[in-house]
């Protein structure tokens, strides 16, 4: 069974958490076996996260059917309507293909991280509460603690499932599997990505014979962390584009720190067995406000600002208003590259981590954001 989660940040009330990203399935036993995985996420200026993940199985049987599915976490913090038909509200153009034949899907309403698959064939019955549960009116509790007669010790972590049959022939099998999701926010980050690996020990051998992961910031510019907690002791390489990598600490917990343009970082690993999860956490922005918003300082994003105040290992905000704008007004020029005359622009910006100079950018604004033409007009008050 093919089973992938998309990713949402942690859980706290000043976030919005959107769905969490996962690993390809079975959703019963097999003896099928992972021979390679090649996991592209793409970061985009919309607030949207791309990923493409192409598989290759291994069957050393005869031909077999095997229903696999993706179960996505459903959101947090954030307010919609429950989907009973098994749609979640923040993914689109969900694709599974297998040896060339694109596959039909269905959707339900499931049993978290289950084995068999267990979906709730009743869904009158329950009630949903706090975004991540449902609760069995069946059981309700008349001398609950809460306004309420629901037994909330009785909850059951739900998911929303998109599952389908794949043939499996002998031997190779290939599944390429796409689909677009809404990334989710913090006040400490503008985006948050986080993607299980860890099931993938359900296939057969518990492992992922060859291992690549590949994180794309195309066409745009992205500052990010990439937590230790999947891949200890492995580093990341830039493989396209322009960027850099270091290493870092975030929250106290160990993490490469990176920044692209128009780039890619590729990470590859062989007998990859995960004993963590992905996260991927954008660069808190911090230091000068445009109205309410912070945009300026240590880092910068195209379509986000956050209050965030300056930490160690940061660029201080300048003192003088007057030279505040002028940093203000020119960091969607630096973030794309503009290699500056003015000497106190330069040393500012040279100051930046991410910032990465490029002699061949003109400046060119037809891909400028609103956050962009926010700093543009900006006035210091």
């Amino acid at each position: 069974m093919l089973c992938m989660v998309l990713s949402l940040p942690s859980a706290a009330n000043d976030g919005t958490y959107y769905t969490r990203g996962n690993q390809l399935v079975p959703l019963q036993e097999t003896d099928i076996s992972v021979r390679r995985e090649v996991l592209t996420i793409s970061l985009m200026d919309n607030g949207m996260a791309r990923v493409d993940v192409q598989y290759e199985f291994w069957n050393p049987g005869p031909a077999k059917r095997l229903t696999m599915g993706f179960e996505a976490d459903p959101p947090y913090n954030y307010d919609y309507k429950f989907h009973p038909d098994g749609r979640h509200p923040s993914i689109s153009l969900f694709t599974v293909v297998m040896n060339g034949r694109q596959l039909a899907y269905s959707n339900a309403v499931c049993v978290a991280d289950t084995l068999p698959l267990t979906k709730f064939t009743d869904l009158k019955r329950y009630y949903m509460w706090d975004n991540n549960w449902l609760y069995d009116t069946a059981n309700a509790d008349p001398k609950s603690s809460y306004n309420d007669p629901i037994d909330y010790d009785a909850g059951i972590r739900f998911a929303y499932v998109y599952y389908f049959d794949a043939d499996f022939q002998p031997g190779l099998n290939r599944v390429r599997h796409t689909y677009v999701y809404r990334m989710s926010t913090n006040v400490g980050s503008p985006f948050i990505v986080e993607y299980k690996l860890t099931p993938a020990a359900r296939w057969a051998g518990g492992k992922i014979g060859d291992f690549t992961l590949t994180i794309r910031a195309d066409s745009t510019a992205k500052h990010f962390y990439v937590f230790d907690s999947a891949f200890a002791g492995a580093s990341f390489a830039v493989s396209e584009g322009m960027g850099k990598t270091r290493r870092a600490t975030c929250y106290g917990d160990p993490c490469a720190e990176v920044s692209l343009r128009n780039g890619a970082i590729t990470l590859h690993a062989t007998d990859f067995r995960p004993t963590g999860e992905l996260t991927i956490r954008a660069v808190g922005v911090d230091g000068c406000y445009v109205g309410k918003q912070c945009i300026a300082g240590g880092t910068y994003d195209r379509t986000a600002r956050i209050n965030w105040g300056p930490y160690e290992g940061m660029q201080e905000v300048p003192a003088d208003a007057a030279f505040r704008q002028r940093v203000t007004r020119n960091l969607p020029y630096a973030h794309r590259g503009h290699v500056f005359r003015d000497k106190r622009l330069r040393q500012y910006f040279e100051g930046l981590w991410w910032y990465m100079p490029d002699p061949d950018y003109k400046d060119d604004t037809s891909d400028f954001t609103p956050v962009d033409w926010e700093c543009v007009r900006y006035k210091e008050q």
